[in-house]
């Protein structure tokens, strides 16, 4: 209720300093038009993005208010990126570990926003953490390896791969994987909203 009311002075502000600024530049064109309708502009531009950040940090408040799983946002129409979701659940069966959003999503758009990227940015997984924390490239994908007890396998190497491969190394491999994500199993129509008995694995507003 609090994140509500907060971006509703922050959208009545905005419309009100639209109102001003159109005042101003019609008062501004008797005498000096351009500066004060650049102005104008500019505080327009600073306010609209503090209301989109407003709202991507309710966003991230109200996803983790009651459920401190990390949330991990993934390519939602990459059927590679949807088969490594699919064996990460399968080797966290007790759901205990992690939860799901694809990139192209609501809740995606507003955690990307959150971690400060573009709200369309679909250059790497991400996985954001409880306490504010994003990681991405290779660092969310050993991340999510080093979460799935039920492998210890994966879980292994990829604890071994964090220690003992430079961040710089492991970040070239992980973009030319992800620059050729599609070419590997293609890609689906649209993204998927969870299924039948996994609703507590995907994140949705």
């Amino acid at each position: 209720m609090r994140a509500t009311r907060r971006a509703y002075w922050a959208f009545t502000l905005i419309a009100f300093a639209a109102w001003l600024c159109r005042s101003v530049a019609f008062v501004s064109t008797l005498v000096r038009p351009m500066p004060s309708f650049r102005v104008c502009s500019q505080s327009m531009m600073r306010l609209r993005a503090s209301a989109v950040v407003e709202a991507a940090e309710s966003t991230f408040h109200a996803i983790f208010s009651n459920d401190k799983r990390p949330v991990v946002l993934y390519d939602g129409i990459c059927n590679m990126c949807n088969r490594a979701v699919d064996v990460a659940i399968e080797k966290d069966s007790g759901g205990n570990r992690l939860r799901f959003a694809a990139l192209q999503s609501d809740v995606g758009r507003q955690l990307l926003v959150f971690c400060g990227r573009a709200p369309d940015d679909l250059s790497s997984m991400i996985v954001v953490k409880p306490d504010g924390t994003c990681l991405v490239q290779s660092d969310a994908a050993l991340y999510v390896g080093g979460e799935l007890e039920g492998s210890a396998l994966l879980q292994g190497a990829s604890q071994v791969a964090q220690a003992l491969l430079p961040k710089s190394v492991r970040d070239v491999a992980y973009d030319a994987l992800a620059a050729n994500r599609y070419s590997v199993l293609g890609q689906r129509a649209q993204t998927r909203l969870g299924e039948e008995g996994l609703e507590d694995r995907f994140v949705s507003l």
